[in-house]
């Protein structure tokens, strides 16, 4: 499984609204829910997951990224959703700098070697300078979706 599979134009949002980590996650994952068309309590489990992992320790990459994920019977397979913040967010990230780039990836609990090999794929992407410049440079759903489908 790759990032190119899991991630899907209807998953890419920008400019994502939010002001605090718990705002931001709290909308990304309703958008996701809306695009993917999970129903309202299992959206609220997805955010559950989500908020619960955070717990364990920040998914705050660092270099203004964050790769919040979870494992949750609610998805099949392993969803990829990208969101470009429209503010900059406190994160509590490894580096404690703010960030405005958000992969949020999702994996059926049936599929963990799957859910690895995504995660490496965005931590490669992440160290990718010239792609973040163009990431974080898009203003709209169609500039983020042209940076990885053009």
């Amino acid at each position: 499984m790759s990032l190119t599979d899991s991630l899907k134009k209807e998953f890419c949002f920008c400019p994502l609204e939010g002001r605090t980590k718990d705002e931001l996650l709290e909308n990304l994952v309703s958008c996701f829910s809306t695009a993917y068309g999970l129903n309202e309590d299992a959206k609220d489990e997805v955010l559950k997951a989500i908020m619960d992992r955070e717990k364990l320790g920040s998914t705050g990459f660092g270099d203004g990224i964050a790769i919040p994920h979870a494992k949750v019977k609610e998805v099949e397979g392993v969803q990829v959703a990208l969101a470009v913040g429209k503010d900059d967010v406190d994160y509590s990230s490894l580096d404690n700098k703010p960030t405005r780039i958000y992969f949020l990836v999702l994996a059926n609990p049936e599929c963990s070697s799957e859910h690895v090999q995504v995660l490496s794929q965005i931590a490669m992407v992440a160290k990718n300078s010239s792609m973040v410049r163009l990431i974080r440079s898009a203003k709209s759903k169609n500039d983020l979706i042209n940076v990885f489908f053009n």
